[in-house]
């Protein structure tokens, strides 16, 4: 959910409590949705941050080319999931996908047989 659906979706809560509290007055209704919509901004930054902060890990390793999966697992934390592939380029070899991600920020890396990083397949910044 973007920041604006996230804020308007807490004004409108905002909305319904302070009209029910104080029987729809215009003032309480006008601070229930400027509260509800603050608080919507607020909760949206907190999910988002955690994306932003795995982007800001992969982005202080540099090159991914050539690490290994336990040195991007020790700087970045444990993968989302992952799965198996050929890789047609290197003679069929077994290889892998191993993807992180966290809210708004997603990146898989592909891996040849011995677990060292041939490069990014995708990444997607929301």
């Amino acid at each position: 959910m973007n920041k604006h659906l996230m804020a308007i979706s807490f004004a409108l809560i905002g909305l319904g409590i302070s009209g029910f509290i104080s029987e729809f007055s215009t003032t309480s209704i006008i601070l229930g949705l400027c509260i509800g919509s603050f608080v919507g901004y607020f909760v949206s930054g907190l999910t988002q941050a955690k994306g932003n902060m795995l982007q800001q890990d992969f982005v202080k390793l540099g090159d991914l080319r050539g690490k290994s999966l336990e040195e991007i697992i020790e700087k970045v934390g444990i993968q989302s999931s992952f799965r198996t592939c050929t890789i047609t380029d290197r003679n069929n070899e077994n290889g892998f996908f191993y993807t992180w991600a966290a809210n708004n920020y997603s990146i898989t890396l592909l891996f040849d047989s011995e677990k060292k990083c041939i490069g990014v397949n995708s990444e997607t910044k929301i």
